[in-house]
């Protein structure tokens, strides 16, 4: 009786929304290690000034981390938070308002592999993408990139929490980590004390047709008209190209996707027609492009 009571006043606590509040509410970050939300939260920021004739509103966070599942159901029901940058899902587009503007300009789905250090020869190796998918390779059991590499014949080692792939590749549960080139050095660097022996392995890279929409809960619609709103006007005055670039400049150096062997697999959840369906296909990041001048002018 006493744990039920417990948990009753626990989840009175907890604070919620109501459709009058015009706040961004995001999920907590899987980890104090986990640095891919900033880019989120400071994307919304700018949302909130280059849109001044929308209410007042603050951008906040839920008290408590959630699974892909929790958020989409507690998305729909608009309560514990209504914004998340996700990957497109049937399910999500159904249920939810799609902001289909790529925020990453597809940056995730050029994937590089966080190995061993001990295991740079393996992928030096690798020579086509059958030679690829004979290297088990990890993966959060809901991301949507896990299906995407089982349907190419990869053997994917999933794990439900986001730090215990981290420690998994140590043990060598699986050989590769494939991340998208935003998000491997950061992880590496993030996870150091750690991880000593983890590096970037500097000859693959991967091409995964992915997306990173905001999805609003259907409760604030208002909120996904001024997202929407907000994203196109920062790219149509550059600020957007200036964020972007100068959050990643470094990552897309370091990865030197022009250099590496390029593989490609298919994505059927994203429809690359729909990502460029706002902004045009120059918007989009092109792994045969050099971004050297670019980055020396932003950066």
């Amino acid at each position: 009786m006493v744990n039920k009571l417990g948990l009753l006043l626990i989840l009175l606590c907890l604070p919620t929304l109501t459709h009058a509040s015009q706040d961004v509410v995001f999920n907590k970050p899987l980890s104090a290690f986990d640095p891919r939300y900033t880019y989120t939260y400071e994307l919304m920021e700018l949302i909130f000034k280059a849109t001044p004739e929308y209410a007042n509103a603050q951008i906040k966070t839920t008290e408590m981390n959630m699974t892909r599942s929790r958020i989409f159901h507690e998305l729909k029901k608009g309560k514990l938070l209504n914004v998340v940058a996700e990957a497109p899902q049937q399910e999500w587009d159904s249920n939810l308002i799609a902001v289909p503007i790529p925020i990453r300009k597809g940056i995730q789905g050029f994937r590089v592999f966080i190995i061993k250090d001990k295991n740079r020869e393996k992928l030096a190796h690798v020579d086509s993408l059958q030679s690829l998918t004979a290297l088990s390779t990890g993966s959060g059991s809901e991301w949507s990139t896990r299906l995407v590499m089982e349907q190419a014949d990869f053997f994917v080692v999933t794990a439900n929490r986001y730090e215990s792939l981290f420690s998994m590749l140590s043990m060598q549960r699986f050989i590769t980590f494939g991340r998208g080139i935003n998000e491997a050095y950061q992880e590496v660097e993030s996870h150091l004390a750690l991880y000593p022996d983890f590096v970037v392995d500097d000859h693959i890279l991967l091409e995964i047709p992915l997306a990173t929409y905001f999805y609003v809960s259907p409760l604030f619609p208002e909120i996904a008209d001024r997202i929407r709103v907000g994203l196109l006007r920062l790219i149509n005055n550059g600020e957007f190209d200036q964020f972007f670039f100068k959050k990643y400049c470094s990552d897309i150096l370091k990865a030197n996707m022009p250099e590496r062997m390029l593989l490609k697999i298919d994505n059927t959840q994203v429809s690359v027609e729909r990502m460029i369906s706002l902004v045009g296909e120059g918007f989009l990041l092109n792994p045969h492009k050099s971004y050297q001048k670019l980055c020396l002018a932003v950066t």
